[in-house]
Protein backbone atom coordinates (compact mmCIF):
# COMPACT_ATOMS: atom_id res chain seq x y z
CA UNK A 1 0.00 0.00 0.00
CA UNK A 2 1.20 3.81 -0.80
CA UNK A 3 2.06 5.67 2.54
CA UNK A 4 1.11 9.24 2.38
CA UNK A 5 4.20 10.37 0.81
CA UNK A 6 3.41 8.22 -1.94
CA UNK A 7 2.39 9.47 -5.31
CA UNK A 8 0.67 6.75 -7.45
CA UNK A 9 1.37 6.66 -11.64
CA UNK A 10 -1.27 4.90 -13.33
CA UNK A 11 -0.73 4.31 -16.77
CA UNK A 12 -3.31 2.31 -19.20
CA UNK A 13 -2.75 1.27 -23.46
CA UNK A 14 -5.01 3.03 -24.85
CA UNK A 15 -6.33 2.01 -28.56
CA UNK A 16 -5.48 3.56 -31.53
CA UNK A 17 -8.17 2.25 -33.37
CA UNK A 18 -11.70 0.83 -32.47
CA UNK A 19 -12.53 1.67 -28.99
CA UNK A 20 -11.98 -1.84 -26.66
CA UNK A 21 -12.91 -2.80 -23.52
CA UNK A 22 -11.22 0.09 -21.76
CA UNK A 23 -12.33 2.59 -23.45
CA UNK A 24 -16.23 1.48 -23.51
CA UNK A 25 -15.44 1.00 -19.49
CA UNK A 26 -13.87 4.25 -18.94
CA UNK A 27 -16.79 6.12 -21.41
CA UNK A 28 -19.75 4.56 -19.04
CA UNK A 29 -17.86 6.60 -16.33
CA UNK A 30 -18.01 10.12 -18.00
CA UNK A 31 -20.46 12.88 -17.57
CA UNK A 32 -22.96 14.24 -20.59
CA UNK A 33 -20.57 17.28 -21.22
CA UNK A 34 -17.06 14.74 -21.35
CA UNK A 35 -18.84 12.42 -24.21
CA UNK A 36 -19.59 15.15 -25.99
CA UNK A 37 -16.74 16.28 -26.58
CA UNK A 38 -14.96 12.52 -26.88
CA UNK A 39 -17.61 12.80 -30.25
CA UNK A 40 -15.99 16.06 -31.31
CA UNK A 41 -12.76 14.15 -32.06
CA UNK A 42 -12.58 12.70 -35.85
CA UNK A 43 -9.47 10.89 -34.93
CA UNK A 44 -9.90 7.14 -33.37
CA UNK A 45 -6.88 7.84 -31.35
CA UNK A 46 -7.94 11.26 -29.94
CA UNK A 47 -10.63 10.15 -28.74
CA UNK A 48 -9.62 7.22 -27.24
CA UNK A 49 -7.60 8.96 -25.28
CA UNK A 50 -9.69 11.73 -23.95
CA UNK A 51 -12.08 8.94 -22.79
CA UNK A 52 -9.36 7.07 -20.77
CA UNK A 53 -8.05 10.07 -19.29
CA UNK A 54 -11.19 11.28 -17.65
CA UNK A 55 -12.47 7.88 -17.01
CA UNK A 56 -9.47 7.07 -15.12
CA UNK A 57 -9.13 9.91 -13.11
CA UNK A 58 -12.61 9.60 -12.40
CA UNK A 59 -12.30 6.00 -11.43
CA UNK A 60 -8.89 6.69 -9.22
CA UNK A 61 -10.06 9.83 -7.78
CA UNK A 62 -13.31 8.00 -6.69
CA UNK A 63 -11.37 4.67 -5.56
CA UNK A 64 -13.82 2.05 -4.89
CA UNK A 65 -16.20 4.27 -2.03
CA UNK A 66 -17.10 6.98 -4.79
CA UNK A 67 -19.33 6.47 -7.73
CA UNK A 68 -16.86 7.77 -10.73
CA UNK A 69 -20.19 9.89 -12.32
CA UNK A 70 -20.77 11.90 -9.48
CA UNK A 71 -17.81 13.41 -9.21
CA UNK A 72 -17.41 17.07 -10.53
CA UNK A 73 -14.69 18.99 -12.36
CA UNK A 74 -13.81 22.68 -12.68
CA UNK A 75 -11.07 23.95 -14.68
CA UNK A 76 -8.31 26.60 -13.68
CA UNK A 77 -8.23 29.54 -16.08
CA UNK A 78 -5.41 27.88 -18.10
CA UNK A 79 -7.37 24.90 -18.47
CA UNK A 80 -5.86 22.28 -15.73
CA UNK A 81 -8.79 20.33 -14.29
CA UNK A 82 -9.40 19.69 -10.44
CA UNK A 83 -12.32 18.27 -8.14
CA UNK A 84 -15.17 20.34 -7.16
CA UNK A 85 -17.30 17.71 -5.54
CA UNK A 86 -17.46 15.39 -3.89
CA UNK A 87 -15.25 16.54 -0.90
CA UNK A 88 -13.60 13.10 -0.62
CA UNK A 89 -12.51 13.16 -3.86
CA UNK A 90 -10.43 16.24 -3.61
CA UNK A 91 -6.95 15.30 -4.32
CA UNK A 92 -4.35 16.86 -6.72
CA UNK A 93 -4.16 14.65 -9.79
CA UNK A 94 -3.16 15.08 -13.53
CA UNK A 95 -3.64 13.22 -17.65
CA UNK A 96 -1.01 12.90 -19.74
CA UNK A 97 -1.19 10.92 -22.83
CA UNK A 98 0.73 9.97 -25.98
CA UNK A 99 -0.01 7.71 -28.78
CA UNK A 100 -1.10 4.32 -26.92
CA UNK A 101 -0.43 5.45 -23.93
CA UNK A 102 -2.69 7.48 -21.13
CA UNK A 103 -1.28 8.57 -17.71
CA UNK A 104 -2.81 9.93 -14.79
CA UNK A 105 -0.53 10.32 -11.34
CA UNK A 106 -2.66 11.05 -8.23
CA UNK A 107 -1.34 12.91 -5.16
CA UNK A 108 -3.30 12.68 -1.49
CA UNK A 109 -3.45 15.45 1.78
CA UNK A 110 0.56 15.64 1.70
CA UNK A 111 0.92 17.18 -2.17
CA UNK A 112 -0.07 20.71 -3.21
CA UNK A 113 0.56 20.21 -6.79
CA UNK A 114 0.87 17.28 -9.31
CA UNK A 115 1.64 17.66 -13.27
CA UNK A 116 2.67 14.43 -15.48
CA UNK A 117 3.54 14.09 -19.01
CA UNK A 118 4.39 11.07 -20.71
CA UNK A 119 5.48 10.44 -24.69
CA UNK A 120 7.04 7.88 -27.06
CA UNK A 121 10.83 7.20 -26.97
CA UNK A 122 10.40 6.87 -30.77
CA UNK A 123 8.88 10.29 -31.21
CA UNK A 124 10.57 12.49 -33.77
CA UNK A 125 12.40 15.34 -32.16
CA UNK A 126 14.10 18.35 -33.81
CA UNK A 127 16.81 20.06 -31.85
CA UNK A 128 15.90 23.57 -33.41
CA UNK A 129 13.19 23.15 -31.18
CA UNK A 130 15.77 23.11 -27.80
CA UNK A 131 17.59 25.88 -29.00
CA UNK A 132 14.39 27.63 -29.67
CA UNK A 133 12.60 26.38 -26.20
CA UNK A 134 15.21 25.27 -23.54
CA UNK A 135 17.11 27.19 -21.37
CA UNK A 136 20.63 27.33 -21.79
CA UNK A 137 21.95 24.88 -19.15
CA UNK A 138 19.74 22.25 -20.95
CA UNK A 139 20.74 23.14 -24.51
CA UNK A 140 24.22 22.68 -23.12
CA UNK A 141 23.80 19.40 -21.66
CA UNK A 142 22.03 17.91 -25.31
CA UNK A 143 25.17 19.42 -27.18
CA UNK A 144 27.62 17.08 -25.20
CA UNK A 145 25.71 14.13 -25.57
CA UNK A 146 27.71 12.01 -27.90
CA UNK A 147 25.60 9.46 -29.90
CA UNK A 148 21.77 10.85 -31.61
CA UNK A 149 19.86 8.57 -29.85
CA UNK A 150 21.31 9.63 -26.61
CA UNK A 151 20.61 13.26 -27.59
CA UNK A 152 16.98 11.76 -28.90
CA UNK A 153 16.18 9.69 -25.38
CA UNK A 154 17.79 12.90 -23.42
CA UNK A 155 15.44 15.88 -25.43
CA UNK A 156 12.53 14.01 -24.50
CA UNK A 157 13.34 13.33 -20.58
CA UNK A 158 13.88 17.30 -20.68
CA UNK A 159 10.84 17.78 -22.82
CA UNK A 160 8.48 15.44 -20.50
CA UNK A 161 9.68 16.90 -17.12
CA UNK A 162 9.25 20.51 -18.33
CA UNK A 163 5.97 19.35 -19.28
CA UNK A 164 5.27 18.21 -15.91
CA UNK A 165 5.95 21.24 -14.07
CA UNK A 166 4.16 23.68 -16.14
CA UNK A 167 0.67 21.11 -16.25
CA UNK A 168 1.73 21.07 -12.10
CA UNK A 169 1.22 25.04 -11.84
CA UNK A 170 -1.40 24.80 -14.21
CA UNK A 171 0.33 27.40 -16.68
CA UNK A 172 0.81 25.81 -19.66
CA UNK A 173 2.95 27.17 -22.47
CA UNK A 174 1.95 30.61 -20.99
CA UNK A 175 4.58 29.79 -18.71
CA UNK A 176 8.56 30.36 -21.11
CA UNK A 177 10.26 27.17 -20.67
CA UNK A 178 13.43 28.83 -20.89
CA UNK A 179 11.97 30.43 -17.27
CA UNK A 180 13.92 27.85 -15.42
CA UNK A 181 16.09 24.97 -16.00
CA UNK A 182 16.59 21.39 -15.39
CA UNK A 183 19.55 19.90 -13.09
CA UNK A 184 21.34 16.68 -12.92
CA UNK A 185 19.55 15.82 -16.24
CA UNK A 186 21.10 12.36 -15.82
CA UNK A 187 19.46 11.29 -12.85
CA UNK A 188 16.15 9.91 -12.52
CA UNK A 189 15.28 12.67 -10.18
CA UNK A 190 16.54 15.69 -11.48
CA UNK A 191 16.20 19.24 -9.83
CA UNK A 192 14.46 22.70 -11.01
CA UNK A 193 15.89 25.78 -10.75
CA UNK A 194 13.86 28.99 -11.58
CA UNK A 195 15.26 31.02 -13.93
CA UNK A 196 12.82 33.90 -13.57
CA UNK A 197 12.39 34.85 -10.02
CA UNK A 198 8.56 35.01 -10.58
CA UNK A 199 8.33 31.24 -10.44
CA UNK A 200 9.85 31.12 -6.54
CA UNK A 201 6.58 30.49 -5.10
CA UNK A 202 7.90 29.29 -1.93
CA UNK A 203 7.21 25.57 -2.93
CA UNK A 204 9.37 22.80 -3.07
CA UNK A 205 9.74 20.66 -5.95
CA UNK A 206 10.49 16.65 -6.60
CA UNK A 207 10.61 15.46 -9.80
CA UNK A 208 10.86 11.50 -11.20
CA UNK A 209 11.52 10.34 -14.43
CA UNK A 210 10.51 6.59 -15.34
CA UNK A 211 9.52 4.23 -18.28
CA UNK A 212 5.85 3.23 -17.60
CA UNK A 213 5.91 0.89 -20.20
CA UNK A 214 8.67 -0.05 -22.64
CA UNK A 215 9.09 2.31 -25.39
CA UNK A 216 7.59 5.55 -23.28
CA UNK A 217 9.09 7.99 -21.22
CA UNK A 218 7.27 9.95 -17.88
CA UNK A 219 7.53 12.75 -15.53
CA UNK A 220 5.98 13.91 -12.95
CA UNK A 221 6.46 16.95 -11.04
CA UNK A 222 5.25 16.97 -7.22
CA UNK A 223 5.22 20.01 -4.85
CA UNK A 224 4.53 18.32 -1.14
CA UNK A 225 3.21 20.78 1.46
CA UNK A 226 6.40 19.70 3.85
CA UNK A 227 9.46 20.90 2.13
CA UNK A 228 11.57 17.80 3.83
CA UNK A 229 8.93 15.64 2.55
CA UNK A 230 10.33 12.24 1.45
CA UNK A 231 8.39 11.68 -1.93
CA UNK A 232 8.15 8.53 -3.75
CA UNK A 233 6.12 6.68 -6.42
CA UNK A 234 4.45 4.05 -7.51
CA UNK A 235 4.02 2.73 -10.54
CA UNK A 236 0.58 0.79 -11.32
CA UNK A 237 -0.81 -0.48 -14.35
CA UNK A 238 -4.91 0.66 -15.08
CA UNK A 239 -5.22 -2.07 -17.06
CA UNK A 240 -5.36 -4.57 -14.44
CA UNK A 241 -7.70 -2.48 -12.60
CA UNK A 242 -11.00 -2.56 -15.38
Amino acid sequence: MADDTTIEVWHAASSTAEPGKLEQTCENWLDASERLRADAFRVPTSRNQHVVGRGMARRLLGAEAIDPQVISFATEPHGKPYVVKPEEAKRPFNVAHTDGLVMCGIGNGSHRLVGVDVERLDRRTDPELAERYFSNPEVDFLRHCSQESTRQATFLKIWTLKESFIKAIGTGLQTPLSDFAFRSIDSATPTIEMLNPKLNQGMTWRFFCFEPRPGFIGAIAVAPHAADATVSIQLRSFDELV
